[in-house]
């Protein structure tokens, strides 16, 4: 059988006293860097995360201050064009009053000369009548 004699207890003894140190000395220091390590990346992901949030959330809201400009300069081009065609309206009507103004000043102008002619004309045809009664009476 197997005998047992105190060389085995004092070689547990050792091994147990060896286990002890080492977890003290070895195992406890590495435990604690790994968790430390563990809980700098779990902060380390959680601080990605909140800026990959925030990230996307000022993306959100420049696209919206995008949306926003563009559609106030639409609604400043639309004010200008709108603005635009009633000064070009505007001017058509002036210019279309002013023509009609001169289009009647010239017609009052020719009325005046057609009166003018007429009465010359008048006055010449009186004269010629006499010359043509002189002629076929003498």
């Amino acid at each position: 059988m197997l005998q047992v004699d105190l060389s085995v207890f004092a070689v547990v003894a050792i091994v147990w006293i060896l286990v002890l140190v080492l977890t003290k000395v070895f195992f406890k220091p590495i435990q604690g860097v790994v968790r430390k390590r563990e809980e700098g990346l779990r902060q380390d992901r959680a601080a990605g995360e909140k800026a990959q949030t925030e990230y996307e959330a000022s993306i959100q809201k420049i696209e919206d201050d995008i949306k926003k400009a563009r559609i106030s300069a639409y609604n400043v081009r639309d004010k200008f064009e709108k603005e635009a065609l009633k000064g070009k309206e505007r001017m058509l009507a002036e210019v279309s009053k002013e023509c009609r103004a001169q289009v009647e000043d010239a017609r009052n102008e020719l009325a005046k000369q057609i009166d003018e002619l007429k009465d010359d004309l008048k006055g010449q045809s009186e004269l010629l009548a006499e010359k043509i009664e002189k002629r076929l009476l003498h």
